[in-house]
């Protein structure tokens, strides 16, 4: 296993004009093995901030979580064996994630915005020991954006939760037995988005959408198709593409 850490993340800074001195970043790579990789930022107030996790071969199972920080960015790549990661972002302000995985019984969970049952106060810690104690970020976090791959294998399943102002999810799946559950909940009037692509054959996409100027597209081709959105609040636009058989489609939207 090789750990990079460095006071300096390029991509980062040239993507939102951060100093480079106020930049953080963090990189695993692991080849073979028990894979287990793990990567903890917090409290980078006003900082760029980049983790990256890189693994190829057997058992991998990875975690990020990062939170109260500024303009961040969490990677998962994970090509081969048995892969599951976790991504957790919370109290952030423009926070984004990636996972691509190419393996069977991938699963991918990503949860962005405030952490369960953690009232969002100033000056308190994360719920779950971490005791983090600075800062003062949207309780949901803003400006949110998750991105998973998941290509050929089997039993792929995608998890996205998003919280906050301006969220937006894509996943794209190919293979068979997939599963994606999208659970969107916007703040204030901005948008929420999300983009399920779903190739092969028995695939089960879920959309759950709560908020303002509400957006969600399934599209499944292959055989024996599941699609459902849930929309509740203002402006829906729901479209749902279905090629092939055995398809099911059910769309509920109300204010």
């Amino acid at each position: 296993m090789k750990v990079k850490l460095s006071a300096l993340a390029l991509g980062i800074t040239f993507a939102y004009g951060m100093t480079a001195a106020m930049a953080g970043e963090a990189s695993i790579t692991q080849t073979g093995g028990f894979s287990h990789a793990t990567i903890d930022q917090y409290n980078n107030d006003g900082s760029a901030v980049s983790a990256s996790i890189v693994t190829s071969g057997w058992a991998n199972e990875h975690s990020i979580d990062q939170t109260m920080s500024n303009r961040v960015w969490a990677r998962v790549n994970s090509p081969g064996s048995l892969n599951t990661a976790v991504i957790e972002q919370s109290r952030l302000d423009y926070g984004g994630a990636h996972v691509y995985q190419a393996a069977g019984g991938s699963t991918v969970t990503i949860n962005q915005g405030a952490v369960p049952n953690q009232p969002a106060t100033n000056g308190k810690g994360k719920g779950h020991g971490h005791g983090h104690g600075q800062g003062n970020y949207t309780p949901d976090g803003s400006s949110q954006w998750a991105f998973v791959h998941q290509n050929h294998g089997w039993g792929h399943d995608a998890s996205i939760i998003q919280r906050g102002h301006m969220v937006e999810a894509k996943v794209n799946q190919s293979g068979y037995g997939h599963e994606a559950r999208v659970d969107q909940r916007g703040a204030g009037t901005t948008f929420n988005k999300a983009n399920v692509n779903q190739s092969g054959i028995d695939q089960y996409a879920s959309v759950t959408q709560n908020g303002s100027n509400l957006v969600a597209n399934v599209t499944q081709k292959g055989i024996g198709h599941v699609a459902m959105v849930s929309m509740s609040g203002n402006s829906h636009t729901a479209t749902v593409v279905q090629k092939g058989w055995g398809n099911t489609a059910t769309v509920n939207q109300s204010n």
